[in-house]
């Protein structure tokens, strides 16, 4: 054997003669006894840590690593003291001292440092030198078999080892390297020399829910560790617990058996303003449960593709649950000469109920409405109107009205005016001038021209008038008579006019002369006859009158009996007298003369008596009075004795 392998000891083989037959001896007994050696080995020339750890996974399986004080003790006894420094596999990585192979961190049972090691070179640390690398001291006087860190690259004999462990040493688990022999480190869920068993679970423990299944899978074995059973519901359904059952190492189910539950929906709310109707066949708000939304009138769906909501077998309703929105109208455009309101509150302005106003900016009129109101159907009541000038309407030229204005009869605006006249012969009816409001409306109303007149004359009582106009046309009883009408009055028969015969319409509108009067013709008065009487139809001997005539006892009437005042104002006939019979006289002359003295004392007694009863039956003409004189009869004492 070349001697740049350097030496070796198998564990578990005596040492007699010389090392060639110790290593064929070796051999042969492992092969005899069927234990795998693990042996160890040292270099014959010194190398750094990197070339001394290559030597060894070159020409072995890698450099020591020292797992615990027995280990250190038997190398500490078997290495020579031909060098007392040997690299070991330990190393710093990332400022933990780590087992080369393995990356796994040094535990406490395998730490061996010397006193006051691990140091980090404080002789190199001035350098900036790390000692990253552990030396293992061999044979020396003071703390044999210790450990130092030492920089990596000193030059070092390399200390390296033949594991005993093969491929199928340990079925499910780790090899573990032992002084003289190996151990296994079964997995978890197996155990044996070799872990070559397994460990089972309790298979009548997985039962099939209520509609649900189940499926297992077996890796290692039926029911075996690490088996793993995994649950499924109908559709509709969910496992309570959805994670598969798996067989621990500790022969018991990672869980118990899940069951299958209803899939339940989040629970849906009736939206503001709408409603909402569920049908649940399984239950509420649980799979194939059915919800249909509706909006109250002026609202409309929103938020959601449909207005049916069905919960899916996922947990989710098939859509988002709709909201109710208001219906909102289009906007309204800009309104010129005037202004829109529809209240401050953006979210309403054009939604569903609010009303919007419309108004004209100072002298413009609103034409349409004066409001809209938006509809459940997104549209306005009303059309927007539109806002025109205001105006007065140019004055109606009536005949004979003669019309001045502030501004041409086209463009009257508020706060022009117009004033009035009219043509000759005509007067104003109305207000002289009158101004546009700012409403559009005349403040005074147009006047009219009407002809100037004068009033309607009356016909005299028992008489006629006739009147006519300038033009020589009859003018219509009762109307008003234009300027230059001439009215001629007549009186009935037996009446004479009092006044002028006619009268004339002059300016303004006034007669030339009062109206004239028709008064009845009068004839002269009549006086009772001596010894008779008088008795007349009238008061007054006027047209038409009568009086009748009759004579006292034993007189006769000379004359008409009955006379007549005609239209000339004469009587028909002459007064009549009343005569006394012819024996009658001759008494009354022979008492006269008998009785001459008696009468010379009674005479003027006698003449006045007689004198009053003449007076009596004379017309007393009084136009002012009403009375009407009864007939009058004189048969008294005083009559006899006359």
């Amino acid at each position: 054997m070349n001697m740049e392998f350097g030496l070796f000891q198998t564990r578990g083989c005596k040492s007699s003669t010389s090392w060639i037959c110790l290593m064929f001896l070796c051999s042969m007994l492992c092969m005899w006894t069927n234990v795998e050696c693990w042996s160890y080995y040292f270099s014959d020339t010194t190398m750094n840590w990197r070339n001394a750890r290559a030597w060894c996974k070159e020409h072995y399986t890698d450099m020591v690593a020292i797992q615990n004080q027995e280990e250190i003790e038997h190398l500490n006894s078997w290495l020579p003291k031909k060098s007392s420094y040997y690299w070991i596999g330990i190393r710093k990585i990332n400022d933990v001292w780590t087992w080369v192979g393995t990356n796994k961190s040094l535990t406490a049972e395998a730490t061996n440092w010397a006193m006051g090691e691990p140091n980090n070179g404080k002789n190199g640390q001035s350098m900036g030198l790390s000692e990253d690398c552990v030396e293992m001291y061999i044979k020396r006087d003071v703390q044999a078999g210790k450990w130092n860190d030492e920089r990596c690259n000193k030059l070092k004999t390399a200390l390296c080892y033949t594991a005993a462990c093969k491929s199928d040493s340990c079925l499910h688990g780790d090899c573990v390297e032992t002084i003289n022999s190996h151990k296994c480190d079964c997995f978890e869920g197996f155990y044996g020399d070799k872990c070559e068993h397994v460990v089972h679970c309790n298979k009548d423990e997985i039962t099939v829910p209520d509609k649900g299944s189940v499926s297992c899978t077996h890796k290692y074995g039926n029911f075996s560790y690490d088996s793993s059973c995994q649950y499924a519901c109908q559709e509709g359904y969910q496992l309570s617990m959805p994670s598969p059952l798996r067989c621990s190492a500790s022969k018991t189910w990672s869980e118990q058996p899940p069951t299958c539950e209803l899939v339940q929906c989040e629970k849906l709310l009736q939206p503001e303003s709408g409603s909402m109707k569920c049908s649940d066949p399984l239950g509420s708000s649980s799979f194939k449960s059915t919800c249909v939304f509706a909006c109250d009138e002026g609202y409309e769906l929103a938020g959601s593709t449909s207005n049916t909501l069905q919960c899916e077998a996922s947990g989710r309703w098939n859509a988002s649950q709709p909201r109710c929105a208001v219906v909102r109208c289009p906007e309204f455009n800009y309104l010129e000469n005037g202004v829109i309101r529809c209240g401050d509150d953006a979210e309403i302005r054009f939604s569903y109920g609010n009303t919007c106003s419309f108004t004209c900016e100072p002298g413009y009129q609103l034409v349409g409405p004066s409001s809209a109101t938006c509809t459940s159907a997104a549209e306005w009541s009303e059309q927007v109107p539109r806002c025109e000038a205001i105006t007065c309407q140019s004055p109606e030229v009536e005949a004979h009205l003669i019309t001045r204005c502030s501004e041409p009869l086209s463009g009257l605006r508020p706060n022009s005016t117009c004033s009035f006249s009219c043509e000759p012969g005509f007067e104003l009816q109305g207000a002289q001038t009158t101004q546009c409001s700012e409403d559009g409306q005349w403040i005074e109303a147009v006047p009219t021209c009407k002809a100037t007149t004068c009033p309607v004359p009356e016909a005299p009582t028992r008489g006629q008038i006739s009147c006519s106009s300038s033009l020589s046309s009859p003018v219509s009883p009762g109307t008003p008579h234009p300027v230059g009408t001439v009215c001629a009055f007549s009186c009935d028969e037996g009446h004479e006019l009092q006044g002028e015969l006619s009268m004339e319409c002059a300016h303004p509108g006034q007669w030339t002369s009062r109206a004239p009067t028709c008064t009845a013709v009068r004839c002269s008065l009549l006086e009772a006859p001596e010894n008779g009487h008088i008795n007349c139809s009238t008061s007054e001997p006027v047209f038409n009158s009568q009086c009748s005539f009759t004579c006292n006892q034993d007189f006769t009437l000379d004359g008409h009996e009955l006379l007549t005042c005609d239209r000339h104002g004469n009587w028909t006939g002459a007064n009549p007298t009343c005569q006394a019979p012819s024996s009658k006289v001759a008494a009354i002359t022979g008492v006269a003369a008998g009785g001459t003295a008696l009468l010379s004392g009674l005479s003027l007694t006698m003449w006045i008596l007689k004198r009053l009863k003449r007076k009596a039956t004379k017309f007393e003409l009084n136009s002012n009075s009403d009375i009407e004189v009864p007939p009058q009869s004189y048969k008294n004492s005083i009559d006899s004795l006359i």
